[in-house]
């Protein structure tokens, strides 16, 4: 029986319970729970899977030691987390804080070790050559590791070795994937060991071995020219035999070309030597022929194909400057007192290779066209107009000059007009036409505008869109390296500079030069200097018109 003093403390606990913060009852009521620590193999898949008490709360992830793992922190009772597969031996600390819409927190910590895999990688060897079969000297082969694998994903490295052979094949160790190898010469057959060892981020390893067979060589000497290879056009190409070599001692060689556009070969009885690549439009392959001997007499030859490709070099305009300057005079271009000139780029650096379809001083190709448009011979005297064979664009040869506007001819290199142009493109600004027959032997005026309407509808050249060229258009006409910015031989019929004190000639392009639209570009052909003239009708320069094909 309880005494009635025992009864009395029960009691009063009661009711200071009862008295108590309802706050305080609740925080000790909530509960998380992190789960049990785990251990898992490096570059596995885990999941931690958190509960909390009451339901309905927020659960947030962190990682508080160990190497860093992605995806944290995150939200969420379970979250999905990756090992990567190069992490070793490690010990990973996860807290998930668990919070009620009341505010109230509370938080619980797991481990997880990380163990590294176990599993080895496997090394395979893939050979370019049937098991068995025997090589040839110079045959090339193929060794690849590129079918190994690791169980597990992880990265492989690669170590190449040579275990037997009666020569050294594999002068040393290679850690490529892939060993791409030439037969040596033997004086009888040999047999060859190689090994490849395979590594994982763990430090684990494999290997695999594979047995290959070589020829002897009866003669005893081996011409190399080295592999077929594509070669760009107007590059200096090196050619190497010195991989030639014989049982018996050095060997000489001699270069010969068998087939392909003609090439000058520097030093053809030297085995290192070199040559300049022609024109690729000539022969788009060149064959060599490579013959070596040794003191015995004894010869071996091997051929070698080059396929040509093409430049860019073809569509480049140049500035026509083919020779090289110091401070006092013309020097080598060669000479690396002065280098990277502008002689030394661009076509007019390999001229003498270029296979042209017409002719031209330096870089340059014209082609002569008949009053129709069409092609004329290289030697014809007569033509009436230029096919530009780099740009493709054709251009207006000038009629002989006039003493007088009255008997000019409509292209009459005496005649000159003011800028016009009603058309878009004029920044706003058409122009004034000069007065008829005031410069040229228009009717109606001696405006640019005109000039292009007359020149189209006598279809000169077999054309009816001339126009007239930009200032990047005119600009490729002019030659800096020769007696004058134009070829006389091509170009037959110029103004005279004392006509007008100036050579200028009108673009198209209107001058912001000044602020509006007032002036346009023009070029001097003398001396390739841009300038403006204004656009106004006593303002006054020559034409040269210009249309594509």
């Amino acid at each position: 029986m309880m005494k009635p003093f025992s009864l009395l403390i029960i009691l009063l606990a009661g009711l200071l319970l009862g008295c108590g913060d309802k706050g305080e009852e609740a925080s000790a009521l909530v509960s998380v729970n992190a789960g049990a620590d785990l251990e898992i193999i490096a570059g596995q898949s885990f999941t931690l899977r958190a509960q909390g008490d009451p339901t309905g709360g927020e659960f947030s992830w962190r990682q508080l030691s160990g190497p860093e793992i992605n995806g944290l922190p995150a939200l969420g009772a379970e979250l999905q987390l990756d090992l990567p597969t190069e992490m070793t031996e490690a010990l990973l600390v996860f807290e998930v804080e668990y919070r009620l819409d009341d505010g109230q927190v509370v938080r619980d910590r797991l481990q997880v070790r990380v163990v590294p895999r176990v599993s080895s990688p496997v090394a395979l060897i893939q050979s370019s050559v049937a098991p068995g079969t025997p090589l040839a000297t110079g045959e090339l082969l193929v060794l690849s590791g590129d079918d190994s694998f690791d169980p597990e994903g992880q990265t492989l490295s690669f170590h190449w070795q040579q275990l037997a052979g009666p020569s050294s094949w594999l002068p040393e160790s290679s850690n490529a994937t892939e060993l791409m190898l030439k037969a040596p010469l033997l004086a009888d057959a040999g047999h060859f060991r190689f090994e490849l060892t395979v590594s994982n981020a763990a430090g684990l390893t494999d290997s695999a071995d594979i047995e290959i067979t070589v020829q002897g060589n009866s003669k005893g000497i081996y011409a190399d020219a080295g592999p077929d290879r594509s070669v760009m056009e107007f590059r200096r190409v090196q050619l190497d035999g010195q991989h030639s070599a014989s049982l018996f001692g050095d060997v000489t060689c001699q270069w010969q070309q068998m087939a392909g556009a003609a090439i000058d070969i520097t030093e053809p009885s030297s085995c290192q030597t070199d040559f300049i690549v022609p024109d690729s439009r000539q022969q788009p392959q060149i064959e060599l022929q490579l013959q070596v001997q040794d003191s015995r007499a004894e010869t071996d030859s091997t051929s070698l194909l080059l396929t040509v490709l093409s430049s860019r070099l073809h569509f480049m305009v140049d500035t026509g400057q083919d020779r090289c300057f110091d401070l006092i005079g013309e020097i080598d271009c060669e000479s690396q007192s002065f280098p990277r000139q502008d002689a030394d780029y661009g076509r007019d650096s390999v001229s003498a290779f270029l296979n042209k379809i017409g002719q031209g001083r330096a870089g340059f190709d014209f082609s002569k066209l008949d009053q129709f448009g069409d092609e004329l011979p290289r030697s014809a005297t007569e033509f009436s107009c230029l096919r530009d064979n780099v740009t493709g664009l054709i251009w207006e040869l000038k009629q002989p000059a006039s003493s007088s506007v009255a008997s000019a001819d409509l292209r009459a290199a005496s005649n000159s007009y003011s800028w016009t142009l009603s058309e878009d493109g004029n920044g706003g600004q058409a122009g004034e036409a000069a007065e008829p027959m005031s410069s040229c032997p228009s009717t109606t005026n001696c405006g640019t505008e005109q000039y292009i309407e007359e020149v189209n509808a006598s279809l000169y050249c077999g054309g009816a869109n001339w126009r007239l060229p930009t200032v990047t258009e005119l600009n490729t006409l002019l030659d800096f390296g020769g007696a004058g910015t134009l070829d006389a031989s091509l170009f037959l019929h110029e103004a005279d500079p004392a006509e007008l004190g100036h050579l200028y000639f009108w673009t198209q392009q209107t001058s912001a030069e000044g602020g509006g639209g007032h002036s346009a570009w023009v070029i001097d052909m003398h001396d390739g200097n841009d300038n403006s003239l204004p656009k106004r009708s006593d303002s006054r320069a020559y034409v040269r018109l210009v249309r594509s094909p």
